[in-house]
């Protein structure tokens, strides 16, 4: 990937091993701006992390409404990104994936939300929502572990540099 470190993602400065960067990849831009995606993919062991960054996202009590439309936009994110990723393995889009991504072994899915200003004990019912807003679909195919996290969980767990 050569670069030591990732531009920041809404102030946070993500660890960059093993990771696709499709937000800004030749694939996602030639499908347009209604193909919405996670900042990046990371492989980590058995696992396909798609990170997803926020600096804070609305309180539901006080905002429902746009709450509501930000899940929504994030599970977007999580549902294109997955299918992009897909459709680059298969051969359907042309991309080139970092080492590590064509292997056929078996990998679980990890949907990251990570929003950098949230206390830990707001991440749980973010979390709760968007395993209720994503498709019935998504959940039986590709059975994904759904994770929101805050900047200093994120630290904790080597996603993003201290």
């Amino acid at each position: 990937m050569g670069m030591d470190k990732f531009p920041h993602y809404s102030g946070m400065e993500f660890i960059p091993d093993s990771a696709y960067i499709i937000e800004e990849s030749p694939a996602r831009l030639a499908c347009g701006a209604d193909i919405r995606s996670v900042e990046f993919i990371r492989r980590k062991d058995t696992s396909l992390l798609f990170i997803e960054a926020k600096a804070t996202i609305a309180n539901p009590e006080k905002s429902p409404e746009p709450y509501r439309t930000e899940i929504d936009q994030i599970c977007d994110k999580f549902i294109h990104s997955l299918n992009l990723l897909s459709a680059v393995k298969i051969g359907v889009v042309e991309d080139t994936l970092p080492d590590g991504f064509t292997e056929s072994t078996k990998i679980s899915l990890k949907l990251v939300l990570v929003v950098r200003d949230h206390k830990s004990d707001w991440c749980r019912p973010v979390k709760r929502t968007i395993e209720q807003a994503l498709p019935l679909y998504i959940k039986k195919i590709w059975k994904p572990e759904i994770f929101v996290i805050n900047h200093t969980t994120a630290i904790k767990r080597g996603i993003v540099v201290a």
